[in-house]
């Protein structure tokens, strides 16, 4: 046989391709052992600030897909205060705020003589000693399933002695698309070293939501990106065969009511500004009175019609808002809609009053949140009643399968958006 360069260009080309076809075989894995391997994984996604009703409001083609073939509720009810940090670590804990310790975004606590606050850079968000409940990666990580966290609040930090396998700390200069993208590298990682518990967190909505409203056309295209968002992830799973094989909850830490300038509580209208340190503002105010807390509880008590005031350990029961060294004297409660201000501050930014806000009572329609949720381990196609946050921490275990620590929530609350057993 003549051996010309074309021949044996060809005979080089078959040999490769067999030499490619038998290692590429060897690697093949049978489907249904593809997708044993992601049997009870979950990822956990938080949108900030994503009222239940949004969904309405907006064009959101990627989560109406999801919800066609999953569930969802009439809202998920955040515990008091409903605000970012407390709600958050109450999803992912089972635990009211009393019981975690994280009692709002910003503390005072007279043991530690130290103050917490959030934002990125908190020195205290990393700090073990502010956290006194087990949060889920935890939970998982001490059953030998890896976690993995695009952000949470304090999943950068140490609790129980225990991180999550893989973290970031948070930056939000990390955009959205590239936090989606974090979770797929994990997903491909071998199975022995791949996570079973994933979260991702954006917070687009609620930067929105505060600055012009709930009921804006910022928020709606808000939405409609943060929908893009999620395509690109159900894409992602879809690309690699998983995604009928994964679980998956879209949730949130609360909703949004809006606010006005016109709507404003002047508390130094009542009190002497010098005889309290306002130790958190917002819907709930938290105040250490530096004189007679009776006195300054007296002077705030009916001044205003749309403020409730109240004594330490004297919140009503199903608030869950008594027990805790860092609950300060006085919690001052706007209703609503309202804002409590000093003079000072209002008339320095007055427009900072008007758009939305949240941390309210829970039990106001507008604080409720977005519950979402799809895989295996769901109904397709159901609606439901609203529940309470509390309860999350339950229903993630099952769906990870793994024991669940002492905690306040109950699986039988959510239990009626499972599959049948």
């Amino acid at each position: 046989m003549i051996f010309t360069k074309k021949r044996v260009k060809r005979i080089l080309i078959y040999i490769g391709c067999i030499f490619t076809f038998s290692v590429c075989s060897k690697k093949l894995k049978p489907v249904e052992e593809v997708l044993g391997e992601f049997e009870n994984t979950l990822i956990l996604i938080s949108i900030d600030g994503f009222r239940w009703d949004y969904l309405s409001f907006a064009n959101t083609p990627n989560l109406d897909e999801f919800l066609k073939e999953g569930v969802q509720s009439k809202g998920i009810i955040p515990p008091f205060p409903s605000k970012t940090f407390p709600s958050h670590i109450t999803l992912v804990t089972g635990r009211h705020p009393e019981e975690h310790g994280i009692v709002s975004n910003k503390m005072y606590d007279s043991f530690f003589n130290e103050y917490y606050y959030i934002g990125q850079n908190s020195k205290p968000v990393l700090e073990e000693k502010w956290y006194e409940a087990e949060p889920i990666w935890v939970t998982a990580e001490k059953q030998n399933k890896k976690a993995m966290t695009m952000f949470w609040p304090a999943s950068e930090a140490r609790i129980m002695g225990i991180r999550p396998s893989e973290y970031f700390v948070y930056d939000e200069s990390i955009s959205n698309s590239q936090r989606v993208n974090q979770i797929l590298k994990w997903l491909d990682y071998p199975e022995e070293k791949r996570g079973k518990f994933f979260s991702l967190y954006f917070s687009d909505i609620d930067t929105e939501g505060h600055y012009y409203g709930p009921n804006s056309n910022e928020v709606n295209s808000s939405i409609e990106k943060i929908d893009e968002t999620i395509g690109q992830l159900i894409a992602g799973l879809k690309s690699r065969g998983i995604y009928n094989s994964i679980n998956l909850i879209i949730t949130t830490d609360h909703g949004m009511a809006s606010t006005s300038k016109d709507s404003v509580i002047f508390i130094d209208d009542y009190i002497e500004m010098e005889d309290v340190e306002i130790v958190d503002w917002g819907p709930a105010c938290a105040i250490l009175p530096k004189v007679d807390v009776k006195d300054i509880y007296s002077k705030l008590l009916g001044a205003h019609p749309k403020l409730d005031v109240y004594m330490k350990g004297n919140l009503p029961k199903d608030l869950h808002y008594n027990n805790h060294r860092r609950i300060q004297p006085i919690i001052a409660i706007a209703h609503e809609h309202w804002s409590i201000a000093d003079k000072k501050s209002f008339n320095s930014n007055p427009d900072r009053y008007s758009g939305g806000n949240h941390g309210y009572y829970s039990s106001y329609e507008s604080m409720r949140g977005i519950f979402l949720a799809r895989g295996p381990g769901f109904k397709m196609g159901y609606q439901g009643p609203g529940f309470s946050s509390i309860h999350l921490y339950e229903l993630m275990c099952y769906l990870l399968k793994i024991d669940p620590v002492d905690n306040s929530g109950h699986l039988d609350s959510t239990r009626i958006y499972l599959t049948a057993e």
